[in-house]
């Protein structure tokens, strides 16, 4: 991508989102306070990009490069930037100066400052700490930062102690990894203290971590004060209505039971169900098309990696349309709904336990990063929806996973695919490809994806709706703006 694509293409882009900003540095308050502000909450989220000396679409009238102003026409605040940018605690590694940008045909420059999700702990700046919405920031009480860094996997909950008997941890599960790693004689407690899963209190005795309890105890959540099982519902239609009576088929059934337990159990509960059907009021059946290798994976990496501090179960619910696995916790280190799945994690938010997890006889997962992968990949081949992977901000502390029993039009396939390689649509775009003339048509199509979470729409200033577009949830600009080095 040269220049002259490269300015076109932000120029283009109709909005600001979670991970993008423009800033135009045209009063102390906006272009320094706010700026700051923004890089620390982009930082604390997903990352995301910020584009120096450019005016928010929705906030101006000018278009195209009249709404571009450069760094040039404010110095004095651009360097003020770089110097308070150092402000940041801790600091962020190599994140000034931004990328300096010629804009054909004027005499200026526009920054373009690209913001790395943070892996380690949160940022702040003087002393307060932001995470980044769907559009602007948001400060974060102290209690919410507490919060927070176990949902992000800053603070890890697996590797606390807990007071739990040694002795509830002896059990036949314990006796299955022991043997299978081929330890011999010692206590349990030894064994723990020299394995991590244990240390010793101020006291002098020996506790187990929170991994322990999960991995041996037969009733984890009996034993510690946070939730940790699985919740199963059945609903009758494709809504969870609540009115005098909730449309549930039956009581919601709860799996207990250390991990690898809970994830068998699990697995065999939904697909039993799964495989025998929905029977609606009408009489018919409704079969399920979802691929059992997909149900599979989404409920195993639901209680692996869920956060094991908010007290929340993981809830499975099963509608007429698409099944839902929501699991508490954010995603966590590296991973952004954007690359959920094509990047290997850089770590665990429950790395103690997932060490020992694939030290069992049958381990549950292999540790390749293969589920996500395969989820994609055999919705694919049965021609369904992809996976929906719904997280921060449209929920706050939690990841949920959407897969639907529905086949994929031809409709989807195409718009999808332009929006992979373009990021956004309109209705006139979207309307060409497809050969649909009816814009009533169209606004349905979009509705339905819409409703399925497949798509976010991007309403333009007041006055411009029939500009509006729309784009894949999991979109990062940042991808859009990266200049070819070698023009």
């Amino acid at each position: 991508m040269d220049t002259h694509e490269l300015i076109e293409q932000i120029v283009a882009t109709p909005n600001e989102s979670r991970t993008l900003e423009f800033k135009r540095l045209g009063s102390r308050n906006e272009g320094l306070d706010r700026t700051l502000q923004s890089i620390v909450a982009m930082a604390n989220t997903d990352g995301g990009s910020i584009v120096l000396g450019i005016d928010d679409p929705q906030k101006t009238t000018a278009k195209g490069l009249d709404r571009i102003h450069g760094i040039e026409e404010n110095p004095e605040l651009y360097d003020e930037l770089g110097l308070n940018v150092r402000k940041i605690s801790p600091p962020i590694a190599s994140i000034w100066p931004p990328e300096l940008i010629h804009v054909p045909g004027k005499n200026m420059r526009i920054g373009l400052l690209n913001v790395p999700k943070v892996t380690d702990s949160f940022r702040s700046i003087e002393n307060h700490v932001y995470v980044r919405q769907e559009r602007g920031n948001k400060r974060l009480s102290p209690q919410e930062i507490v919060h927070f860094a176990y949902v992000k996997g800053f603070e890890r909950a697996d590797t606390e102690l807990v007071p739990v008997d040694l002795h509830l941890l002896k059990t036949a599960y314990y006796e299955s990894w022991r043997r299978k790693r081929g330890i011999e004689g010692d206590s349990i407690g030894m064994v723990f203290e020299k394995t991590g899963l244990a240390k010793r209190n101020e006291k002098g005795d020996v506790v187990p971590t929170r991994a322990a309890v999960l991995l041996f105890a037969e009733y984890p959540n009996d034993l510690m004060d946070t939730k940790c099982t699985t919740r199963i519902f059945q609903y009758e239609g494709n809504l969870e209505m609540i009115k005098e009576t909730l449309n549930l088929i039956g009581n919601p059934t709860t799996i207990d039971g250390p991990i690898t337990k809970q994830i068998k159990d699990s697995h065999e509960y939904v697909l039993t169900l799964l495989r025998s059907g929905l029977r609606v009021p009408s009489g018919f059946v409704t079969q399920y098309q979802i691929p059992e290798r997909a149900i599979r994976e989404a409920i195993t990496n639901a209680i692996i990696h869920r956060d094991y501090h908010t007290k929340r179960d993981i809830e499975i619910k099963i509608f007429e349309d698409r099944v839902e696995i929501e699991s508490p916790g954010l995603l966590p280190f590296n991973i952004t709904p954007s690359n959920i799945g094509l990047v290997r994690a850089d770590g665990y938010r429950n790395d103690l336990m997932v060490k020992h997890l694939r030290e069992f006889p049958d381990p549950p997962n292999l540790d390749q990063n293969e589920g996500i992968r395969a989820m994609r990949e055999t919705m694919t081949e049965a021609n369904l929806y992809p996976p929906i992977f719904l997280t921060y901000p449209y929920l706050q502390d939690s990841l949920k996973v959407i897969l639907f029993n529905e086949k994929a039009p031809t409709e989807w396939d195409k718009v999808s695919h332009y929006l992979n390689e373009y990021k956004y649509i309109t209705s006139k775009e979207a309307r060409g490809i497809l050969g649909i003339v009816s814009e009533v048509k169209m606004s349905k199509l979009f509705n339905k994806w819409l409703k399925k979470n497949l798509l976010i729409k991007i309403v333009p200033r007041k006055g411009a709706k029939r500009n509006t577009s729309y784009r894949l949830p999991a979109t990062e600009e940042r991808s859009l703006f990266t200049p070819d080095k070698g023009k």
